[in-house]
């Protein structure tokens, strides 16, 4: 009994002494093996972040109204019929080209001639009836009035000789300008009453290539301004625009603008597709892509940049255009250091050590 108790008084000095000698050892290695890995994470934070960034030069950019819109001939008259007649003659078909003046088709003159002849033999008796009445009124023979109905007389002889020859000279149709004739509505043989399309005529030169512009744009734009035409094929043609609408459309509400090109071979034709690329202003614009856009506390798009003392400040943009190939930003300085990756950890006025190129971001595991 008394071993047992000698025994275990032993044991429990033992463990008493272990775990002292624990405690004791954890009390004073403990700082020192933890003492380097919290000086490494003081330095850290006290090191600058890194952003990745990129040095920018903008560029000169012209701004345009670009518009899709089609080609359109720059005149189309319908010649229609001015007496009733039956076609005796064609003279031009369909995809001829004509000049101004140029007969085109005729009709039959009938009776127009004879018609024609009596009214001229009409004219010379009343010529010959007002040149007695005023011999005689010079002898004291005629009065005033004799002589003023002989004049009436002859005046109207002279119409209908004159109504004759219209009567006649309208028996042919002729181009009103130099074109092409676009389509035929009359065959030899058909009879026509006044008011009935005999022939279409198109003038394709110039040429007008039409658009419509929303009402954001229509104010850049006016009369005398030069543009570009980019046809279907990718060809360009210079031009300058004859018309802006003042008027909407009242469907689409957009307004109608005709820039006009020169067509002398009349190789562009009338209904292909065209582009309007209209040149409105010049301003110094930055390419970026849109992942380096961002916000400031009240909303404002902006870019976060990097002054020459390493300081991030953030500047408000103006989204020019927006391309396949990033955004045209205006509204900064001309030369400036981007923050391309990172702009999202670091808020304006933050010291930082920018990296050009590719650069790890301090809390981030994208490179």
């Amino acid at each position: 009994m008394r071993n047992s108790i000698i025994t275990a008084l032993v044991l429990a000095i033992i463990a008493i002494g272990w775990v002292v000698s624990g405690q004791f050892s954890s009390d004073g290695a403990g700082p020192v093996a933890d003492g380097a890995p919290a000086a490494t994470d003081g330095a850290r934070a006290r090191e600058p972040m890194q952003v990745r960034v990129a040095d920018l030069e903008a560029v000169m950019r012209v701004e345009r109204v670009d518009v899709t819109g089609r080609t359109q001939a720059s005149r189309t008259v319908e010649i229609r019929a001015e007496t009733d007649g039956q076609v005796r003659e064609l003279l031009r078909q369909r995809g001829d080209n004509v000049a101004k003046g140029a007969p085109i088709a005729r009709l039959r003159i009938d009776d127009r001639a004879a018609k024609l002849a009596e009214a001229k033999a009409k004219l010379l008796q009343r010529q010959l009836e007002f040149d007695a009445a005023n011999a005689l009124k010079k002898k004291g023979f005629r009065s005033e009035t004799e002589v003023a109905a002989s004049q009436a007389r002859l005046d109207a002889a002279r119409a209908v000789v004159e109504q004759m020859k219209i009567g006649i000279a309208r028996t042919t149709f002729r181009a009103p300008f130099a074109g092409l004739i676009d389509s035929g509505h009359v065959e030899l043989g058909d009879y026509v009453r006044v008011g009935d399309i005999a022939v279409t005529v198109v003038d394709l030169d110039p040429i007008l290539v039409v658009g419509n512009v929303s009402e954001r744009q229509i104010n850049s734009l006016y009369e005398g301004m030069a543009g570009i035409a980019q046809l279907i094929d990718g060809s360009e043609r210079d031009g300058v625009i004859r018309f802006v609408a003042t008027v909407a459309d009242p469907a689409t509400r957009t307004y109608r603008v005709e820039l006009e090109i020169p067509n002398p071979n009349g190789t562009i034709r009338d209904g292909i597709t065209a582009e309007l690329k209209i040149p409105v202003s010049e301003v110094d614009a930055h390419l970026v892509t849109p992942s380096t856009l961002t916000l400031n506390d009240d909303g404002v798009v902006g870019v976060k940049v990097v002054t020459p003392d390493n300081i991030v400040a953030f500047r408000p943009v103006e989204i020019i255009a927006d391309e396949p190939d990033g955004i045209w930003l205006g509204g900064l300085p001309r030369s400036i250091r981007l923050i391309t990756v990172g702009q999202e950890l670091v808020f304006d006025g933050q010291r930082v050590k920018p990296v050009l190129g590719r650069a790890q971001i301090l809390g981030s595991d994208s490179t």
